[in-house]
């Protein structure tokens, strides 16, 4: 049983819960949302918070699940690491992870389940929807899929690599077993589909949502994220009018003090753009993250010595790095992560809440985007890279205003994604990978080739699809 194995319960398609919140209360008709249970805006609501179960990647045990997201990326950059002992993922040894496959049916799990809403809805007629309700619920759909689709590309494809045709397998229609076979798309066309998607959602999704649930705020966050990695010049002129737009006319403020985000506000902090709400009562259950950060359970996730040593003289230091744990026998030099659940706290419905997409990483995306412009203004990024400094408690910016080269200033911009988004979304892996390579390389030694920024696609798969392509570079055939 490897140490995410409690968190990745694959749970079925839309599983039967229950909550306060209405929306989240009632569960899919059928739990395979094929066309055939969505005849009206209200059993297309419902099939939609289906999707949003798979978001949330709620398990079979009724409890939110997000370790994926938030331990394995930092892993992967070296700021958390598995408190009994280093594994694969820590070592960048991706042959070996055990982890990567639950990554690949996760996503596929939210894409098909996107699919499905898609399919069904587009053959019921719009006279069964109030006002723009059709066209919403397929957009926040799109939303839904553009991410799972992003999430593969970056884990499962050569997506730094423009001219690859080592892309995503794009999956636009719910899958049924006669649908299997299909062909990967090149990285360009992977890019593309997923911006498709995004632009919709933007131009289409709810203005007004609940913040754990899409907006077209929170697609305008995400093709920013999704635009850093394709990387081009007229990518990062988009990032930052995309960024400009959020800040100056959405509905949201940089917390004033990040600690109060996650020991005090959480969701109703006007900073989150998207997040995942827990299930009613899942923290008095066992097997649930902010646990495996404190005291621990059968998985223990830890900040490194490298994570601590980022964080000396800085504010953050002294309450998301806790003291040594009691097991540095087999993982030294390794300490409490208390981002999430404070030193002796118990757990609750704040410790078990997780952060896809916040305004910190909004404009520290922009400031990335600034210094890759050519003649960008550097002292225009190191402002947001002091702004959300500052949020932070932080009172010295010497070290920014003393980056004076690109290369400079964007290792400073990396410094504050890990101290301000590590374990959240995959925030601080992505940013690492986007620097100059030596960089990385010096920065995470365990690093040797680019065929570390990715996976090799599970051997699952091309057992059963016959028509896919070849395996990614570096992993053989």
């Amino acid at each position: 049983m490897n140490q995410f194995s409690k968190y990745l319960m694959p749970g079925a398609f839309c599983l039967i819960l229950m909550s306060c919140d209405k929306q989240l209360s009632e569960p899919p008709a059928n739990a395979r949302v094929d066309g055939t249970a969505i005849t009206d805006q209200k059993s297309a609501q419902v099939a939609l918070n289906g999707v949003y179960y798979r978001f949330a990647n709620v398990t079979s045990d009724n409890v939110t699940n997000w370790a994926t997201h938030q331990a394995l990326p930092a892993m992967h950059a070296g700021m958390i690491g598995y408190g009994f002992g280093a594994n694969s993922d820590e070592k960048n040894d991706n042959v070996n992870s055990s982890s990567a496959g639950s990554i690949w049916n996760e996503s596929y799990q939210l894409i098909n389940a996107a699919n499905g809403v898609i399919d069904g809805i587009n053959s019921v007629p719009d006279a069964s929807f109030a006002n723009n309700r059709k066209t919403e619920i397929i957009a926040e759909s799109r939303f839904l899929r553009a991410y799972g689709h992003f999430r593969l590309l970056t884990y499962f494809a050569e997506w730094f690599n423009q001219s690859s045709r080592n892309g995503v397998l794009i999956r636009d229609k719910f899958i049924t077993l006669s649908q299997v076979p299909k062909a990967r798309s090149t990285v360009a066309e992977s890019f593309a589909f997923i911006l498709g998607d995004l632009d919709f959602s933007v131009a289409n999704a709810p203005v007004g949502n609940p913040n754990y649930y899409a907006t077209k705020w929170a697609a305008m966050a995400l093709k920013m994220r999704v635009l850093m990695c394709r990387g081009q010049q007229s990518d990062y002129a988009e990032v930052d009018s995309l960024g400009n737009a959020l800040i100056q006319s959405g509905p949201f403020e940089l917390e004033n003090n990040l600690k109060d985000l996650f020991y005090v506000n959480g969701l109703n902090s006007k900073e989150v753009i998207l997040g995942v709400k827990p299930q009613p009562s899942q923290e008095i259950f066992y097997y649930i993250q902010s646990r495996a950060y404190y005291p621990g359970q059968s998985s223990l996730f830890v900040a490194t010595q490298q994570f601590k040593d980022l964080l000396q003289n800085d504010p953050r230091g002294s309450w998301m790095i806790g003291p040594a744990t009691p097991y540095q026998a087999y993982s030294p030099d390794t300490y409490y992560f208390l981002k999430y659940i404070g030193l002796g706290a118990n757990t609750s419905q704040l410790t078990e809440t997780s952060y896809a997409l916040r305004l910190s990483e909004v404009y520290l995306m922009m400031a990335e985007a600034i210094i890759r412009t050519n003649d960008g203004d550097l002292n225009a990024a190191k402002s947001l890279i002091k702004t959300v400094m500052g949020k932070a408690g932080v009172t010295d910016f010497s070290a920014v205003d003393n980056a004076n080269t690109v290369d400079e200033l964007l290792l400073q911009n990396y410094y504050e994604v890990e101290r301000n988004l590590t374990a959240e979304d995959g925030i601080e892996w992505l940013t690492l990978m986007r620097l100059p390579f030596a960089t990385v390389k010096q920065l995470k030694p365990t690093i040797l080739s680019n065929i570390q920024f990715y996976f090799p696609v599970p051997r699952s798969e091309l057992d059963v699809n016959p028509l896919f392509g070849i395996q990614n570079t570096g992993y053989g055939q």
